[in-house]
């Protein structure tokens, strides 16, 4: 049975897209070249795996209960960075809002485990603004004033699945899957009490 390839990541709103896009722009604008991931909308990575359409939907049931129970927050962002082994320059999170990230990655990366295998997996998120750069080509957008601070953040309200779409050769979001913010039962708030 044929396969599709989904990626599972967290995806800022429409106002936080439009930010890294600009960002996008200016370092193709820099390096005056089309670079891998330039036209990509802003995510963060979870997993990527491949499907059939029963898996798919096995996964999108098993993940619309397990996100009931998962509360939103603000994530935020405070550094530029560089993977130079991948020529990779990317947007890394606080401290703070990485542990946030990381512990719904491996509630996700749980879930999907259950239904198929996880041909990637995602252990340090980060929003990645260009891939495939080379060292002099780090170098020279990492050497830039204004790639030096930063300051940006989104509220980070459930996960995002995307299908890779051949034509575009790239992924395209089709579904969103909204943390819940319940209250898992037999947690409910109160006093102890003691039978004595």
């Amino acid at each position: 049975m044929a396969t599709e390839s989904i990626s599972i990541v967290f995806q800022p709103c429409e106002k936080g897209i439009r930010f890294v896009a600009a960002i996008k722009e200016r370092v193709r604008r820099l390096l005056n070249k089309w670079y891998p991931s330039c036209h990509s909308t802003a995510h963060v990575t979870i997993c990527i795996l491949k499907v059939t359409p029963e898996q798919l939907q096995r996964v999108i049931d098993l993940l619309a209960d397990k996100m009931r129970f998962e509360h939103a927050q603000h994530i935020y962002f405070d550094t530029f960075s560089t993977y130079p082994t991948s020529g990779t320059f990317f947007i890394d999170p606080t401290a703070q809002s990485r542990a946030f990230l990381v512990e719904k990655m491996r509630k996700v990366i749980a879930v999907a485990e259950k239904v198929t295998r996880v041909d990637k997996k995602s252990n340090v998120p980060h929003l990645t603004i260009s891939r495939g750069l080379d060292l002099d080509n780090l170098r020279e957008v990492k050497a830039l004033d204004e790639f030096k601070n930063l300051d940006f953040d989104f509220f980070c309200k459930g996960i995002v699945l995307r299908r890779f779409d051949e034509q575009k050769r790239q992924y395209v979001s089709f579904l969103e899957i909204p943390f819940g913010n319940e209250r898992r039962p037999g947690l409910e708030g109160g006093q102890l009490s003691f039978g004595f």
